[in-house]
């Protein structure tokens, strides 16, 4: 508002002066031009003044600017991550943790032949299941990142956006003076969905936000349902879950987007082992993330019951809450990969398998870790995820693969950390020899062992 007023004063005289000029010193009042040449006192002069004006200007912008960005003596902390397409909040300071989607009632409007009128819809696309709470009158350091794709984090009131990119964090502070709701999106295209995941601050004064996280703790501390459930029952449940997570990209009928996302209806895993896809909807891969850190166990063993009796599926099982709860760490609402379980064998040596041995080993080890992107037949699901049939690294230099598949790239995951040696060496035996391929060698659990041993220690992302 400085800067503001001090535009608008000189604009004043600026204009003011030629306004008057114009006006008084008319031709029709009998005024004829002046014919002179510069002059360099007035021309010094008009060169050092808006210097020193500009000078003045930029002082307290730049303070302005620094105290923008300056989250030091922050009263509270919160992180946010962006998910395609959701938001993921963590209150650092009370531990309370949640995730944040478009509202039911939007989410059923917006689907092709709905029926509803999204006038008829309160805040279409612009409300949540789950707002972020925040208290007035304190000063919020928020801390930026995602998990996925870039994503950009903007609530127009807070007077600032922030970008949420995977492996980088940015920060922000606010302020919020008068209790209310605020409403924001995601500014940055960050795939299908993207005008689907909007953001809503709730600002409360003291003593209504601390009832608020009372009350979010007590809930919290609750749990999910762990008894056993009829198979009906997980299925009515979650065809409501499968709605609000799944269908966004596999699509109410299950049946996907070609080249894109898998069909459940007919899909080899959903009709496959159950622990399986457990084990992929818990963990994710690829472009499929990771569930089991944003839904409890019995809503995950609804949805995953739901899946293999619907859809156009009936295989007539199903998986309680318990089993999923037994995967899962003490933190609720995140997953533990059963891929850790199996660490590396580093101690004893292993020995040599013939390629048969391999192969056949190597298959189950695909099926359980590879088939969901790579497909059964390593036919591959253009253009996301490629295919291992006649491909060139796969038919190339073994070490070549072998790097790639210990380190990642890109939405490859790195199974360095997550494979034993001899799993690892069997399925890439197995891809190497199998799936139309037939480059006839073979590497050895040994010098898998060897590699792994040499990999710096995994990261634990809690």
């Amino acid at each position: 508002m400085l800067i503001l007023w001090i535009c608008v004063f000189i604009g004043l005289g600026v204009f003011g002066t030629m306004f008057y000029s114009i006006y008084h010193h008319r031709k029709s009042k009998g005024h004829k031009a002046a014919q002179f040449h510069e002059n360099t006192t007035v021309e010094i002069i008009w060169t050092i003044i808006p210097t020193l004006i500009l000078v003045g200007m930029a002082i307290p912008a730049t303070k302005t600017l620094m105290e923008l960005d300056d989250v030091q003596d922050s009263e509270m902390s919160i992180k946010v991550t962006g998910w395609q397409w959701k938001w993921e909040y963590d209150y650092l300071d009370n531990g309370i943790h949640f995730f944040s989607s478009l509202d039911e009632a939007s989410n059923k409007a917006r689907q092709v032949h709905s029926g509803i009128d999204p006038r008829s819809v309160p805040h279409y696309l612009l409300n949540v299941d789950k707002p972020l709470v925040v208290p007035t009158k304190k000063k919020i350091r928020f801390v930026f990142t995602a998990a996925d794709v870039i994503h950009s984090w903007w609530v127009p009131e807070l007077g600032w956006k922030k970008d949420a990119i995977p492996g980088f964090i940015n920060e922000a502070w606010t302020s919020v003076d008068k209790p209310g709701t605020y409403r924001g999106q995601c500014t940055e295209l960050c795939g299908k969905d993207h005008g689907f995941m909007p953001i809503v601050v709730i600002a409360m004064d003291q003593p209504d936000y601390d009832a608020w996280v009372k009350k979010t703790k007590e809930d919290a501390q609750k749990g999910p349902d762990l008894s056993d459930q009829p198979r009906d029952q997980l299925v009515a449940k979650g065809a409501a879950i499968y709605a609000k997570n799944c269908s966004t990209c596999h699509l109410p009928d299950g049946k996907g987007v070609p080249g894109a996302f898998p069909a459940i209806g007919g899909s080899a895993v959903v009709k496959g082992d159950i622990k399986a896809q457990t084990n992929l909807v818990l963990n994710g891969k690829g472009g499929m993330p990771a569930f089991g850190k944003m839904l409890k166990a019995d809503e995950l063993a609804q949805v995953i019951t739901y899946t293999r009796n619907a859809l156009g599926n009936s295989v007539g099982d199903d998986i309680q809450p318990k089993a999923i709860q037994e995967l899962l760490p003490n933190k609720a609402g995140a997953a533990k990969p059963e891929a850790k379980a199996a660490a590396p064998e580093k101690a004893e040596p292993i020995a040599d398998l013939s390629k048969d041995e391999l192969v056949a080993a190597g298959k189950a080890v695909y099926e359980s870790n590879c088939a969901s992107c790579h497909q059964a037949e390593g036919q591959g699901m253009a253009p996301m995820f490629p295919a291992l049939h006649g491909s060139a690294v796969v038919k190339g230099d073994i070490n070549a693969q072998v790097d790639l598949m210990l380190n990642g790239k890109g939405m490859m995951p790195a199974f360095g950390h997550s494979l034993s040696a001899k799993d690892f060496a069997a399925v890439v035996t197995f891809t190497r020899n199998s799936l139309g391929n037939s480059v006839n060698d073979v590497i050895q659990p040994s010098a898998i062992q060897k590699l792994q041993a040499a990999l710096p220690p995994a990261q634990d992302d809690e």
